[in-house]
């Protein structure tokens, strides 16, 4: 007998009501007693382990009974002196078992409403986290785009370029403090007196636009910025220039690097 025979033929109920032979019940007494860890492991009574962890009794048929657990012996059975009684084993075996599955649903409940739970705190704490940088670069953006007295002055000289460029001519990275730009553009190309300029953003968001700007005795065209007035980014600057006919014509481009 092993254990697999022992779980597998319900040995130990049919211990408890008397239905082995007297082979069986021999053999499932002495592997208890060659067991004990496996006996107690058992879902039975402490005091019916207790009697499968003693000695066989002399001239018993069984070894631990005075007789075999069957209906016809059972009276020998209840007249032992601890008044032990397999009809009451077997029922506190049940209610044994009963507990043991409420605990076990109630600790896989219980593990389910943890693991929800965890779930839970995850997913809000993914949440927050989002908001938060959410809420970091709005208040980034919105410092960046706040008007801010300039503390110095920073003159700049710029060549334009004939065709729209793709990245920045002038790169003055993120300046802070704000500065007062003060941005010189060469014009001594030409005979034309008065410009025009265009300043948009690179997804095309227009900034502002100065007209008839007219170029000075160092054939410059001169304008003066405030650098707060950007939020970080590449700016578009686009000059034309005015002819006779009051009409605006290509002159050239530049790009402003504020990052």
């Amino acid at each position: 007998m092993d254990r697999r025979y022992i779980e597998n033929e319900h040995v130990v109920d049919r211990y408890l009501s008397g239905d082995l032979t007297v082979r069986e019940a021999r053999e499932f007494e002495k592997f208890c007693l060659d067991n004990p860890a496996f006996l107690q492991a058992l879902p039975i009574p402490v005091r019916l382990k207790t009697r499968l962890s003693r000695r066989p009794v002399d001239g018993s048929e069984t070894g631990v009974f005075e007789a075999i657990p069957s209906s016809s012996t059972r009276a020998v059975m209840e007249a032992v002196d601890d008044d032990f009684d397999p009809e009451e084993a077997r029922e506190e075996m049940r209610r044994s078992g009963s507990g043991f599955a409420v605990n076990r649903a109630l600790a896989m409940g219980l593990g389910l409403g943890l693991l929800i739970a965890a779930i839970a705190a995850v997913t809000f704490g993914l949440q927050v986290r989002s908001l938060s940088e959410q809420l970091q670069v709005a208040a980034r953006e919105q410092t960046s785009t706040q008007m801010q007295p300039p503390g110095s002055v920073q003159r700049y000289k710029a060549q334009l370029v004939k065709a729209k460029p793709e990245r920045p001519t002038l790169a003055l990275g993120w300046i802070t403090p704000a500065q007062w730009l003060d941005i010189s553009i060469d014009a001594t190309e030409g005979k034309i007196q008065q410009f025009q300029i265009t300043i948009d953003k690179a997804d095309g968001v227009r900034v502002m636009q100065i007209k008839r700007i007219m170029r000075d005795s160092n054939k410059e065209v001169r304008f003066s910025l405030n650098s707060s007035a950007f939020g970080p980014g590449d700016y578009l600057v686009k000059v034309d220039g005015y002819n006779w006919r009051g009409e605006t014509q290509p002159v050239g481009w530049m790009m402003l690097g504020l990052e």
